[in-house]
């Protein structure tokens, strides 16, 4: 039995619905019918109405999800896109700005700081246009849909995989210091060879995403595209979400977590007393004050070791958990809404990790840090200098403050005064030898 095709109401303008038969036959049946059997058919008819209403809504408008839950979504996909932006920027500008920090260690973190920011300005905005709207809405361009897609998997590969190799490095460099470390041209090659083995993992999602080209012809909207991946086997998509989950996720939370494990074993063992690599003075005892900063040192690098393995799991399982469910069996049958919510609120998990990343890997690095102090003060000098020429302009001849450029003078001198007597009458350093340099402070640390 087919549908019956009936009159719409309302702001439709004349669109059609489809209703049931077997309902129709119901409502105009001859004999009587209960009051039960009549409001069941009626619910029904208006809930059929009401779907088909909303559902012309999004399409018309071209927003699948709406309400308070856009804006929600944009909020939090704004906070993420802007932090993350200003925290790998930094991180970049740091090592770039100053020959001193462009080392075969640092490479590693820029290269992750990169993928990063590509994450932050190119996946995040696109996904989430992807998430909201009702159909693609980047019109009828087939290399649109293979390059969006392919770049989401790459920046994501390019991440992992640089979290790995950074704490291989780490590990190789402290469980093993005797052997040779990774110099520049070894970290090019390496940094090539990530990206290289990232695209070739992305390529499935450029063979087989395709875009599908409807043609409507109604009132305002002639024709809708999306975006979608063709596979050539009914699993397909499920195995790649098995096997992105093994090269994404658990293989490199596994290198992590053995990693760093060894690390802070090694770290432990260098601090027990007895070991050639802790700090003593020149008649043979242990410096306490020496060794109690190296503990303190050696806890607060432990758990940030440990706190990198655990929040690389946190972030990343909920999109890969989310992935294999959908496509092995698919909880959500029809509520595509509350499959699209769903996956907003695991995709925000995993790109959280491009925020977390900056502060891990460079604000908790005294170098990193110290080179954001040294980029905030010359933003602010230039600020200053902004405003004092402003003043200038307007001819108070002063800064924003209403000082003068005489005082802003006289200030500077006396301020350097300070500063030199202070380095005139400070203490004279130790000598060299006195203080031995942990692996501690020279790998960690230093970065060097």
């Amino acid at each position: 039995m087919g549908d019956v095709v009936v009159g719409a109401s309302g702001d439709n303008n004349g669109s059609v619905y489809s209703l049931p038969a077997s309902l129709l036959e119901l409502l105009q049946m001859s004999s009587p019918i209960d009051g039960e059997e009549l409001a069941s058919a009626l619910n029904t008819l208006n809930k059929t109405s009401e779907e088909i209403r909303l559902s012309w809504k999004r399409y018309h408008t071209n927003l699948f999800i709406d309400g308070p839950m856009l804006y929600f979504l944009i909020f939090v996909y704004t906070l993420l896109i802007s932090f993350g932006t200003v925290g790998n920027c930094l991180t970049v500008c740091a090592v770039v700005r100053k020959s001193s920090m462009r080392t075969p260690r640092n490479m590693f973190i820029i290269n992750l700081a990169v993928s990063d920011l590509l994450l932050c300005v190119i996946t995040m905005p696109l996904t989430l246009v992807q998430i909201v709207t009702a159909y693609w809405p980047f019109g009828n361009y087939d290399f649109l849909c293979k390059s969006i897609s392919s770049l989401h998997a790459i920046s994501i590969f390019v991440s992992t995989i640089s979290i790995t190799a950074i704490a291989l490095d780490r590990y190789h460099v402290i469980v093993y210091p005797t052997k040779a470390s990774v110099q520049r041209v070894g970290a090019v090659f390496a940094l090539i060879g990530i990206w290289t083995l990232a695209a070739v993992l992305a390529t499935p999602l450029i063979v087989y995403s395709k875009l599908q080209h409807i043609d409507v012809n109604y009132t305002d909207l002639d024709s809708v595209d999306y975006c979608i991946e063709a596979w050539p086997c009914t699993h397909g998509r499920a195995y790649y979400s098995l096997f992105s989950i093994i090269i994404q996720y658990i293989l490199p939370i596994s290198v992590v977590t053995v990693a760093y494990c060894q690390i802070c074993k090694k770290l432990r063992y260098r601090m027990k007393p007895g070991c050639r690599s802790t700090v003593e003075n020149p008649a043979g005892g242990r410096r306490g004050g020496s060794v109690r900063k190296d503990q303190a040192r050696v806890r607060r690098t432990n758990m940030l070791l440990i706190s990198i393995a655990i929040i690389f799991g946190i972030s990343w399982m909920p999109l890969n958990v989310f992935n294999l469910v959908v496509d092995l069996f698919n909880p959500f049958v029809e509520d595509t809404y509350a499959e699209r919510v769903a996956f907003a609120f695991c995709h925000m998990f995993g790109m959280s990790s491009a925020n977390t990343n900056p502060m891990l890997y460079g604000f908790f690095n005294d170098n990193f840090r110290k080179e954001f102090r040294d980029i905030w003060q010359s933003l602010k000098s230039f600020y200053c200098c902004c405003c004092c020429w402003s003043g200038f302009r307007r001819g108070d001849g002063g800064d924003l403050s209403g000082r003068s450029i005489r005082e802003s003078r006289v200030d500077r001198e006396q301020t350097a005064t300070v500063h030199y007597r202070k380095s005139t009458n400070s203490k004279a350093s130790p000598p060299d030898g006195d203080v031995e340099s942990t692996l501690i402070t020279q790998v960690l640390d230093r970065q060097k």
